[in-house]
């Protein structure tokens, strides 16, 4: 008796092993089932080529021939007293004729700029001054020469700051997770050598570096706070493509002379434009600055800047 006693309470006790070991196995797989894979993640996105990428850039920068933007600009640095605050108002078209002005908080004008290619039309009231000139000029410029030279690669290094000519030469690597486009004229002094850092995700531009002779960083510009201000149809397949702005700029010289913060508050693009967006503000312009209150009229200030290269 006793050993079968010995014996049943073997088999109990298998049993309940079995059991346990059982219960411990679904418990287990149970659990396995909970546990969530892990996220999947992206591969990088693949290298283009430079000319890839170039090509994709002209294609967007297409889709803007015309833009007016309103923006507050805050300005520092060794060639500004304390902190400057002042408004400016941006009317651009396609490829390269701008107008800039800007205005104290209380209205007052401080300049009107023209820019047409290389060339540049100044008018400042309270000096009384009217300068005219190449704009790699304007960096000698006494007093707002500097200053003016980067607010404008701050304001138009995003939209014809991209544009590469057939003979520059053109590298392209990573770093920092993002495609850094290094652009070399082919001549010295036509234009300014440049290095171009874009998002690899959406190849919006991120930073602007503009080079000197000997690759040192004369300027820097930061694109940030992209937001969409419209949308475009593109040309392969028929589909709609949101036109996005950078609505913050930083612009710094590596000299300290000017440091510039732009504001935007309103992007409009490829809006219609008419010979008075070209026209100047005052009723009493300065002499020499011709108003521009027709086409005809802005076709006889426009000519001579562009030196035959552009058919009216």
């Amino acid at each position: 008796m006793r050993c079968w006693a010995n014996m049943k309470r073997a088999q109990n006790a298998v049993r309940a092993s079995a059991v346990l070991t059982l219960a411990a196995w679904f418990i287990f797989s149970a659990g396995c089932a909970r546990v969530s894979r892990p996220p999947s993640v992206a591969p990088p996105p693949a290298l283009l080529s430079a000319e890839e990428l170039v090509a994709r850039l002209h294609e967007r920068a297409a889709a803007i021939q015309t833009l007016k933007a309103q923006f507050s600009i805050e300005a520092t640095g060794k060639d500004i007293k304390g902190t400057q605050r002042m408004e400016a108002a941006l009317i651009y078209q396609r490829p390269n004729l701008v107008r800039l002005r800007t205005f104290a908080r209380i209205g007052l004008p401080i300049f009107d700029l023209i820019l047409i290619n290389d060339r540049y039309q100044i008018k400042i009231p309270m000096q009384g001054k009217f300068l005219t000139g190449r704009v790699a000029d304007l960096d000698h410029q006494s007093g707002v020469g500097p200053s003016v030279l980067l607010g404008l690669q701050a304001t138009l290094g995003n939209l014809n700051g991209t544009t590469v000519l057939a003979t520059d030469r053109l590298t392209l690597h990573e770093a920092e997770g993002l495609y850094v486009l290094e652009v070399i004229p082919s001549e010295e002094g036509v234009a300014a050598a440049r290095r171009l850092w874009f998002d690899q995700g959406t190849l919006e531009l991120v930073r602007e570096e503009l080079l000197g002779t000997s690759g040192q960083t004369q300027a820097t510009v930061i694109f940030e706070d992209y937001r969409p201000v419209g949308s475009t149809t593109a040309s392969a397949g028929g589909q709609t493509v949101a036109i996005v702005r950078p609505y913050l700029v930083r612009a710094e010289d590596a000299n300290g002379r000017a440091k510039l913060v732009l504001t935007f508050r309103e992007i409009v693009p490829n809006p219609s434009l008419s010979p008075q967006d070209w026209g100047t503000p005052e009723n009493e312009p300065l002499a020499g600055f011709p108003r521009l209150s027709s086409r005809a009229g802005m076709v006889s200030f426009v000519r001579p800047f562009l030196a035959g290269n552009v058919p009216w």
